[in-house]
């Protein structure tokens, strides 16, 4: 009877609202095509569906949430009823403390390892009230959860920011470099200026080797006085002047084609190092933009927030068979412990 009028008559109805959500990375939110196709994507892996899951659990039921969600709405006037029965009644001048039990017992998160979702059921006083606090919480969720590794997805894109910067320093030193050289010697290429050297060395060693078979035939007809003898000769001193003047170019000490060629060598190698490091760095950067993307953390709705038109509190049902199996409980112990109070006095 006691337990008919405090369901019927003074119990103060609450409704419940259920929302099913999932964290998925963006690579995962990006392939799917649907909420519920979502679920069964890879991109994440399923250990990472583990750990976001059942970090969104314990952070929906944490101090950290009810923080969070008194900034976004005002918790403690839809928590606090003054006429509300005393089972679910929050004084008006509640602590932190029994605002936090209050919103234990009205905010339940679970996580389901088979789907990998969360379920989170809010009960309130008004069914807008508990949609309202529903949504709010699915909305910090997701903040909660592209936070949990924004640092490293920012340390990682620092540091590829960080590495392009040298390498584009880099590049334009040994670019600077290889400008200075060649407005210093003049020379676009060295290597073309040793070809043509070398070119010239063979036509003259090719003229004078003609002017000495010239001389040695002269010489072997005997005619010392042979018109043709002292102009070979004078041709032949000339050309291996020319000659040793032309491989001195090549292989002198300074200014030579050799060291020109050994300088452009090292200020090209290092330009090319520099290119090459500058076009990894580029992709490099590229790549962990693209890591950082999919590293994204998202929920995925699965049940919108939806509150129940009927009560979950009190249920009647439920209500009247628990009194009802208690009472018999007592009843039972009572006739009990008359029993044997009787036998006693009996006896």
């Amino acid at each position: 009877m006691t337990t008919s009028l405090f369901v019927f008559f003074i119990a103060t109805p609450m409704y419940t609202t259920e929302v099913r959500f999932a964290i998925r990375g963006g690579s995962d939110t990006m392939q799917a095509t649907s909420p519920v196709s979502s679920l069964f994507s890879s991109g994440s892996g399923p250990m990472d569906g583990y750990v976001d899951g059942y970090a969104a659990r314990d952070f929906l039921v944490s101090r950290e949430a009810l923080a969070r969600l008194g900034h976004r709405i005002d918790i403690r006037k839809l928590f606090i009823r003054t006429n509300s029965d005393p089972l679910v009644r929050l004084p008006q001048n509640a602590d932190d403390d029994q605002l936090f039990d209050a919103y234990r017992a009205r905010v339940t998160a679970r996580f389901n390892m088979l789907e990998q979702i969360v379920v989170m059921d809010v009960s309130s006083f008004k069914p807008e009230d508990s949609v309202l606090i529903a949504s709010s919480l699915v909305r910090m969720t997701e903040e909660f959860a592209d936070q949990m590794n924004q640092r490293a997805r920012e340390d990682a894109l620092r540091f590829s920011e960080q590495e392009l910067a040298r390498a584009e320093r880099r590049a334009t030193e040994a670019r600077q470099q290889m400008a200075n050289w060649r407005s210093e010697t003049g020379i676009v290429d060295p290597t073309a200026d040793v070809t043509m050297l070398n070119g010239l060395i063979n036509q003259l060693e090719t003229q004078r080797t003609a002017d000495q078979n010239e001389l040695a035939t002269i010489d072997a007809s005997g005619a010392s006085d042979h018109p043709r003898r002292r102009p070979l000769l004078l041709d032949i001193k000339t050309l291996t002047d020319r000659i040793a003047e032309t491989r001195k170019r090549l292989v002198g000490p300074s200014g030579s084609a050799t060291d020109q060629i050994s300088r452009y060598e090292a200020l090209n190698a290092a330009l090319e190092y520099s290119e090459t490091n500058l076009t990894s760095a580029r992709q490099a950067l590229d790549y962990a933009r693209q890591a950082a993307i999919r590293q994204q953390k998202y929920v995925i709705v699965i049940a919108e927030p939806r509150a129940d038109g009927r009560p979950s509190y009190p249920d009647p049902i439920t209500s009247l068979l628990a009194a009802s199996i208690i009472g018999v409980g007592l009843a039972f112990f009572g006739s009990l412990i008359v029993s044997i109070v009787r036998s006693q006095f009996a006896a």
